[in-house]
């Protein structure tokens, strides 16, 4: 994974994280997928397409001043990839779950800690954090591995999951993406709360019991139109990107915009 020099570089981590073999190596203009993505991944493959095409300016401008090499992926330029990009249960905005727990500073400590002590030589566990020095390295004791990674950035950074899922954070990826008129978009949503008698929306019996917490947490929320969910995403959330265009699903395709 190469995360950029000039993001590696404002967010204080590695530029190269793990290395993940190809799937479709022939993937190539011309070679069109389909792109599914479930919960976050309904945003990362939403990402996924918008560098493929279009690259990040950020990168392309850092390589054009200091020089070095940039992945393809950064330098846009490869349309003509993808076929369909379909969505499930993905907080395209946000969700109060993540906003009001998943996000809190204790969850993140908890999350983060637990990747540290695992990030050990001896553990079979990879939680995906070597990036932020979160491995201990060959010949490097437990001790000076643990006082390395006190000083990382990620304990206070907004570089990760935890925020992307945030509402804040997905407004930021919203406006970062955009539709392409070539592709063929379509999201599925569900629910599993009911209303009460305040008007709220409460987890219904067979829920998932651990989601049953924060979909509770998300029936109360302020908004009305955000309380009824899946247990961990609102409705109004995984139906389209609040700034992007939609129109209720049919029988027939469309192109360039989100069909609920």
């Amino acid at each position: 994974v190469d995360y950029g020099a000039a993001h590696a570089e404002r967010y204080g981590h590695e530029r190269y994280g793990k290395t993940y073999e190809g799937v479709y190596k022939d993937w190539q203009p011309g070679q069109k997928v389909h792109l599914v993505g479930h919960s976050m991944g309904g945003q990362t493959v939403r990402q996924l397409e918008e560098l493929l095409r279009n690259g990040s300016q950020e990168e392309i401008e850092y390589q054009k001043t200091h020089g070095g090499d940039i992945s393809p992926l950064l330098q846009g330029g490869h349309d003509n990839m993808v076929s369909s990009i379909t969505t499930l249960g993905t907080p395209h905005n946000g969700t109060h779950a993540a906003d009001e727990l998943g996000n809190e500073a204790l969850v993140r400590q908890v999350v983060f800690d637990l990747g540290k002590r695992l990030g050990n030589k001896n553990s079979r566990v990879d939680f995906g954090l070597s990036q932020w020095g979160l491995k201990q390295q060959p010949g490097e004791s437990y001790i000076s591995y643990l006082l390395r990674v006190k000083n990382s950035k990620l304990w206070q950074s907004k570089d990760n999951g935890f925020y992307d899922l945030t509402r804040d954070g997905a407004t930021d990826l919203n406006r970062k993406t955009s539709l392409n008129p070539n592709i063929v978009y379509k999201t599925y949503t569900a629910e599993a709360t009911h209303p009460t008698l305040t008007g709220k929306q409460k987890a219904d019996y067979n829920m998932f019991l651990p989601f049953t917490v924060t979909g509770n947490v998300i029936g109360k929320a302020t908004e009305k139109e955000w309380r009824e969910n899946d247990g961990l995403v609102s409705v109004i959330s995984s139906q389209h990107p609040f700034n992007q265009a939609y129109t209720e699903a049919t029988d027939t395709n469309q192109k360039g915009i989100w069909q609920v």
